[in-house]
C-alpha cells in the first residue's frame, strides 16, 4: 500500500506539473490530443557553502487534436510563377542626336627658359587629340566648346610674368589650328564655340588700354551690312567663319539650348568641395552644362511642380588643359627669372561628355550625359580605349 501511495503522489504532482505548465503557456488542455511520457530530472546543486539544494524539472510532449492545422497563418513558399512573355525590347533610337561638349582647353604657352623661345603649352596635347579621336568616331551632329578655349594671360588683370609674355600670336595660331582640327574631325557637325571669361579678356583690354580700336570691324560697302564680329576678336583672329563655327559672346549671359530641357554654359560661379553644381541646381529651372571650373562634377534634383515630379541635372566635364599646376592661377609659383614652378597638382580632372539628345520640337526633349574621363593621354568611353602614346 504505501508503494502504491507514493506512485499515486508522483502522478498527482506530475498531473499538477503538467497543468501549471499549460498555464504558464497559456494552452487549453481540452485542444490537446494526447501526451507524452513527461521527463522528470532531478538535480542536486551545492552552493558555496556545501548546502545542497534539490531541483526537479519536468518535461512533456503534447500533440495538438487539430483537424486541418493550427488557426493562424503560417509562412509557406511563394506561389508558382509563370511569367508572361516581357513587352518592353529595347529599340533603336529615331529621331535622336548627340551633342560632343569640349571644356576648357586654355591654349597657351610660356618659355621653357628666358634665353630662348623654347614653348612649353599650358594646354593638353593629348587630351586635345583625345576629344578629336571622339568626334571622328562619333561624327557627332553638334560640337560645343564651353569656353576658355584660350588662356590670353597676357590680357588678364594680374601681372604678367616674362615667361608668359608675347605669346598671344602662339595662341591665336594654335586656337587656329584647333577650330580646323574639329571642322576635319566633324565635317558635317554645327560647331558652337561659346565664350568663356579668358576670351572675354581681349575685349575688356581693349576697352581699358586702347579703346579706339574696340568694335571696329572689316570695311564694308554701303549695300553691305555690318560685320559679324570686330576686326580684333577671338572669331576673327581665328578665321572662325572659314571653318562655319558660331562664336557665342556675351559672357556671363550667353548660353546655347541643346533643347528646351538642356542649356550650355561657360559659367561663372565657382565652390570648392565639388559643391558648384549645388549652386546650379538652386539658381536654374532647367538642366544645366557648365565649365569654368575645371572639375567633373554631376548632380541631380528633383522638384514637385504643378505637373507632378521634374528633375534637372548640372553636370561639368572638367577640361582639357594641363592638371599639373602648369596654368596659371592663384596657386602657381615663379621663380625669380618669371619662370613657372609646377611639383604639386591642381584640384582639376580632364574630360569631355557625350549628350544624346532628342532635338527641340521632338516628343519629350530627353536627354542622357555621359561624362568621358581622361588622364594622361588616356581614356575609356563606351567599351572602347582611347590612348595617345
Amino acid at each position: 500500500m504505501a508503494n502504491k501511495a507514493r506512485s499515486d503522489e508522483r502522478v498527482r504532482s506530475m498531473a499538477e506539473s503538467i497543468a501549471n505548465l499549460l498555464a504558464e503557456q497559456g494552452l487549453d488542455e481540452d485542444a490537446l490530443e494526447s501526451f507524452g511520457t513527461p521527463k522528470v530530472t532531478h538535480r542536486v546543486v551545492t552552493d558555496d557553502a556545501g548546502n545542497s539544494k534539490s531541483t526537479v524539472t519536468t518535461a512533456i510532449q503534447l500533440s495538438p487534436k487539430w483537424e486541418t492545422g493550427p488557426q493562424w497563418p503560417i509562412v509557406t513558399p511563394g506561389p508558382t510563377i509563370r511569367l508572361q512573355k516581357p513587352k518592353t525590347k529595347p529599340v533603336k533610337s529615331t529621331g535622336w542626336e548627340n551633342a560632343l561638349i569640349i571644356p576648357d582647353i586654355q591654349i597657351g604657352y610660356y618659355r621653357k627658359s628666358m634665353d630662348s623661345w623654347d614653348l612649353e603649352p599650358i594646354h593638353d596635347e593629348k587630351a586635345i587629340e583625345i576629344a578629336l579621336a571622339v568626334a571622328r568616331k562619333y561624327q557627332p551632329d553638334q560640337i560645343i566648346m564651353v569656353g576658355d578655349n584660350l588662356d590670353f594671360a597676357e590680357f588678364g588683370s594680374f601681372d604678367t610674368e616674362p615667361a608668359f609674355k608675347q605669346m598671344v600670336q602662339p595662341t591665336i595660331d594654335r586656337g587656329t589650328l584647333l577650330c580646323a582640327q574639329f571642322r576635319d574631325a566633324a565635317p558635317h557637325a554645327k560647331i558652337v564655340w561659346i565664350q568663356g571669361n579668358h576670351e572675354q579678356r581681349l575685349p575688356r583690354y581693349q576697352v581699358r588700354n586702347f579703346e579706339a580700336a574696340h568694335g571696329i570691324t572689316v570695311g564694308k560697302l554701303p549695300e553691305e551690312k555690318r560685320a559679324n564680329y570686330p576686326l580684333f576678336s577671338v572669331p576673327v583672329a581665328l578665321r572662325m567663319d572659314e571653318f562655319d563655327i558660331t562664336y557665342l559672346s556675351g559672357y556671363p549671359e550667353n548660353r546655347y539650348f541643346i533643347n528646351s530641357n538642356l542649356m550650355v554654359v561657360h559659367g561663372d560661379k565657382v565652390v570648392s568641395n565639388n559643391s558648384t553644381t549645388k549652386k546650379y541646381l538652386d539658381n536654374e529651372r532647367i538642366s544645366v552644362i557648365y565649365g569654368h571650373i575645371h572639375r567633373n562634377e554631376v548632380a541631380y534634383r528633383t522638384r514637385a511642380t504643378e505637373d507632378g515630379p521634374r528633375t534637372i541635372m548640372a553636370a561639368s566635364p572638367g577640361c582639357l588643359c594641363r592638371i599639373d599646376g602648369a596654368v596659371p592661377s592663384a596657386k602657381s609659383g615663379r621663380n625669380d627669372f618669371g619662370l613657372p614652378i609646377y611639383k604639386g597638382a591642381e584640384n582639376w580632372q580632364q574630360g569631355l561628355a557625350m549628350v544624346q539628345y532628342q532635338p527641340k520640337g521632338v516628343g519629350g526633349e530627353y536627354f542622357s550625359y555621359e561624362p568621358m574621363w581622361i588622364f594622361d593621354g588616356r581614356g575609356n568611353f563606351r567599351g572602347e580605349e582611347y590612348k595617345v602614346n
